[in-house]
């Protein structure tokens, strides 16, 4: 259900633009992370319950792959296609940037235990087993081929330091998160 929702308001939009002329460009994003992350995203919740020693429950002991943007890249992004994005066409926005997420996990335990002075391994025995929702894809990828053919885009933020500065962000705003 909720990816036919997602699909079906694109149904909808380019409805109005055949029908009306109504002007519009759409786009489809991958996963983002970064500042800001509603905290029961994966990576706030993993940051924030490693900082609190909480177990970090994990779908499908983490075989799952999704492909990972920073914010401001899809930011830049949407702001390139609204300034020059054709009308009534829809563009992918993708990091090219897959990942397990059990591998992911492993990454931000590295970078949120050095930040707190946390022994990883420690850490590691905290992931535990989450049962996944029901129709939960396995993997989660996008092509983006189009907008960098079409409007030049391409990511400026490497997957390393997006990383890096979205742990620093999450442990300096714990009121935020909060």
């Amino acid at each position: 259900p909720h990816s036919a929702s997602k699909a079906s308001s694109d149904h909808l939009v380019m409805a109005y633009f055949h029908t009306y002329g109504m002007p519009i460009t759409l786009s489809n994003c991958t996963n983002n992370y970064g500042p800001y992350q509603f905290p029961e995203k994966l990576l706030p919740l993993m940051i924030t319950n490693i900082r609190d020693g909480k177990n970090l429950p994990v779908y499908s002991m983490g075989d799952n792959i999704r492909d990972w943007i920073y914010v401001e890249d899809h930011n830049r992004a949407v702001w390139l296609i609204l300034r020059n994005g054709r009308t009534g066409e829809k563009y992918n926005i993708g990091g090219e940037n897959e990942w397990q997420n059990i591998k992911l996990l492993n990454k931000v335990i590295d970078l949120t235990s050095a930040e707190l002075g946390k022994n990883p391994d420690d850490v590691r025995k905290t992931i535990t087993d989450a049962k996944d929702r029901p129709g939960h894809d396995k993997r989660y990828a996008i092509d983006c081929s189009k907008i960098k053919k079409e409007l030049g885009w391409e990511r400026k933020v490497t997957f390393e330091e997006g990383l890096k500065h979205t742990v620093e962000w999450y442990l300096g705003h714990t009121e935020w998160m909060n």
